[in-house]
């Protein structure tokens, strides 16, 4: 779970008079002894929050019969069964780029990836779109610390100091737990006397309270309306489809811009916001490593 869902998991399952119960740290090896100890615990949805869980989760529930909800993977939905949650996180993944676009001191803005599963891939399409409609001369790097390199701390530290090197004063981080190695090649770098101040943008969790001088923002996933729905649809047979999160429904938004961004800035972000919602504005959906990296090449050629 993103940090801060544990309270609106809590909260959600008081307003609709369920119990709610968090298995946390499942890391990417099988989580198939975890979902046996929800199982035999009584529960009775299980929602897969990650990316490596795509598979596993739907074959503990063909196997079990106990309903599971799994991230971008549409094509493992049952009915009954097996439902999907699409983050659509390419949308406010647009608004960081338009937020680095115009925060960039150096001209240089960096990506780092902790793997490149579909969610992350629709995001890193979303910040490059969003980057060259605004500052459409900067440069872009991107980086990919390792296959499913999620918990790499210090391989994201080392990726991370790359791109500084390389003049990225920006950063966005796309990591897990590795992104706690991304945040401290910025705090170690900007510790540096005379040292150009780098800043971060992260997925997920907000952070700031702990990182608050190296954070810029964060793309932050609010899934309690999904939760919402899931419960109600399972009560009412209609559990096993997409459920989709997205700019205009709130499931996907910005963590509040720090006071440091002038209002110009924070305009600006606002009206690509807008601009999405009304549809003057469409982010490229691409889930698939390949085609991601031609959308890179063709924005940002090298």
């Amino acid at each position: 779970y993103p940090a801060g869902d544990y309270i609106r998991l809590d909260q959600l399952a008081a307003e609709l008079g369920i119990t709610s119960a968090v298995a946390e740290n499942g890391g990417y090896d099988d989580i198939t002894p975890i979902l046996r100890d929800l199982q035999a615990g009584g529960a009775s949805l299980i929602i897969c929050h990650a990316s490596g869980y795509q598979t596993v989760c739907p074959e503990f529930a063909n196997e079990t019969k106990v309903p599971v909800a799994v991230i971008e993977n549409p094509g493992a939905i049952s009915p009954g069964l097996v439902s999907d949650i699409e983050t659509q996180a390419q949308e406010v993944a647009y608004l960081a780029g338009v937020l680095a676009g115009k925060e960039t001191k150096s001209g240089t803005v960096g990506i780092v990836v902790s793997g490149e599963p579909p969610t992350w891939n629709y995001m890193t399409v979303g910040f490059a779109e969003g980057l060259k409609a605004t500052n459409p001369d900067a440069k872009l790097l991107y980086s990919v610390i390792g296959e499913a390199a999620y918990d790499d701390a210090a391989g994201a530290k080392r990726v991370t100091e790359q791109e500084i090197a390389a003049g990225a004063d920006i950063i966005f981080g796309m990591g897990d737990g590795a992104s706690f190695g991304m945040l401290q090649a910025i705090e170690d770098h900007n510790s540096q006397a005379g040292a150009t101040e780098v800043r971060f943008i992260d997925v997920i969790g907000d952070k700031s309270a702990e990182h608050r001088d190296a954070l810029l923002t964060s793309v932050l996933f609010d899934y309690t309306g999904i939760y919402r729905d899931m419960v109600n649809d399972l009560k009412n047979g209609a559990f096993g489809k997409v459920y989709t999160m997205d700019v205009k429904n709130g499931g996907v938004r910005l963590l509040d811009l720090p006071d440091t961004v002038a209002d110009d800035v924070k305009a600006a972000v606002e009206q690509a916001k807008t601009d999405i919602v009304d549809g003057k504005v469409t982010v490229s959906a691409i889930s698939d490593a390949e085609g991601m990296k031609a959308k890179l090449a063709e924005l940002f050629p090298q």
